[in-house]
């Protein structure tokens, strides 16, 4: 665990500054409840960075977070896509915000089926996201980026563009401009050879007609989609082959194309490519802990209701895996009706139980998650303490005076880290496009589970 936080603190004017309001909307807010002010020896107020961060961040609504997205069309720009990430995280580290998670995909922004940037707008529609941070629209979508950011408005969310032209290649843009091209220029041969022949407006509209139709045909036929990372990775004819291969499979990267020969060619990567995107292990010693532990939780939403986006039949599970003494402990359960929030949390929970019955409690114990909500809410991070110690101070309330999201799993949680030796319990973040054969465990079994 990191040593004792420096306390930053804020005049009234500073603080207002940061979250954009007027210094009589944070007295009022002080007045109110809302943002409680500390007080100095003379009376005075001030505000801490850790309130600042908590109200901006991930504990904004009832511990929806913020999230940095990053995009590249191809896995030979991936010192851009760094370069993206880097950047956001500058951003957000100089503006007192604290990111909650962050997610990039290789692929065009003309594609909708990006793996990351789906489970991104399924987060949306689950209400667990605050915003959204890119460095460019185009980063989030090329076409059509009003629409999505009307559509995160709907759901609470909202994306903040940080402009940064360079990490917007023109290279990129012309290749997308190049597809565009193609696509319709395929059509142009069969626009002629029926048109040629058509002599009143009658016939015009019923070629134009066979011409859809013989366009549909040839598209059905051509339309081919590539799996490179899937449940079996391969070629396939129709999108519900190739859905059953991704669907629900973490990490999932696929792509479609209008020839087949393009298709082969994206699962044909150099050795070079393979090399940088083949799973790597974070930066740790094993050998410096009694054990090392995964988790992972993990929800099959189905479709929108009322006051929700997870429905009570919605599949979801969770699991863990403790690597200890040369052996690997695994357990996992299913449930129906909860949200991913509450599996993370419930498959922490579980390993620690395990952990107690182990006689682990005062061991050096290594976490490896992916899911930084849990991270940022049990553990000291470069960001500010654990949120949990505000929660507590504040009665299990957020900084906005709403009751903390899944309060009694998190009081449990709480309760049972309390016997643990917390100066020895070191958690690392395991990015989502990045796994080792722990995380790769977990993932299997949580969707054995969901497929029960």
């Amino acid at each position: 665990m990191k040593g004792p936080f420096i306390v930053k603190k804020y005049k009234v004017g500073e603080a207002a500054e940061i979250l954009d309001v007027s210094v009589a909307t944070l007295q009022r807010w002080d007045r109110e409840g809302k943002l409680k002010a500390e007080r100095s020896a003379t009376n005075r107020r001030y505000y801490t960075q850790e309130q600042l961060n908590e109200y901006l961040g991930a504990a904004n609504s009832d511990g929806r977070i913020n999230v940095i997205y990053a995009r590249v069309s191809a896995a030979w720009a991936s010192d851009d896509l760094a370069k993206q990430e880097n950047f956001l995280l500058d951003y957000c580290n100089a503006n007192g915000i604290t990111v909650g998670e962050s997610m990039s995909d290789t692929g065009s922004g003309l594609n909708f089926n990006r793996p990351e940037w789906n489970q991104l707008l399924q987060k949306v529609e689950d209400r667990e996201v605050n915003k959204i941070y890119v460095t460019h629209k185009d980063r989030f979508v090329r076409l059509g980026f009003d629409w999505f950011a009307n559509f995160c408005k709907r759901h609470g969310s909202e994306i903040m563009v940080i402009n940064n032209p360079a990490t917007s290649p023109s290279q990129e843009l012309l290749d997308d401009l190049v597809s565009i091209i193609n696509l319709f220029s395929s059509r142009l041969p069969g626009l002629h050879r029926y048109k040629a022949e058509i002599k009143n407006d009658q016939e015009l509209e019923a070629a134009d007609q066979v011409v859809d139709i013989d366009t549909q045909q040839e598209e059905k036929s051509q339309k081919t989609y590539a799996v490179r990372k899937g449940r079996q990775p391969g070629i396939y004819y129709s999108w519900p082959e190739a859905e059953k291969q991704v669907n629900g499979f973490p990490g999932a990267e696929y792509k479609s194309f209008s020839r087949e020969a393009e298709a082969l060619n994206y699962l044909k990567l150099d050795p070079a490519d393979l090399q940088k995107e083949a799973k790597q292990e974070p930066e740790y010693d094993k050998n410096d802990y009694s054990a090392v532990i995964y988790t992972g939780g993990a929800c099959r939403s189905t479709g929108l209701r009322k006051g929700g986006h997870v429905q009570d039949s919605d599949k979801a599970a969770w699991a863990y895996m403790i690597e200890h003494d040369g052996q690997q402990l695994a357990d996992s359960a299913g449930r129906l009706g909860a949200t991913n929030n509450e599996m993370e949390m419930t498959a922490f929970l579980e390993s620690l139980k395990k952990l107690e019955q182990l006689g682990l409690t005062q061991q050096p114990l290594l976490f490896v998650l992916n899911s930084q909500y849990v991270i940022k809410s049990v553990s000291d991070t470069d960001q500010g303490p654990a949120w949990m110690k505000s929660w507590k101070k504040r009665d299990w309330k957020t900084a906005n005076g709403k009751p903390v999201a899944n309060q009694e799993l998190w009081q449990e949680i709480d309760r049972e880290l309390a016997k643990f030796d917390s100066s020895k319990l070191k958690f690392e973040w395991l990015r989502s496009t990045v796994s080792n054969a722990g995380s790769d465990f977990v993932d299997n079994l949580l969707i054995k589970r969901m497929a029960e």
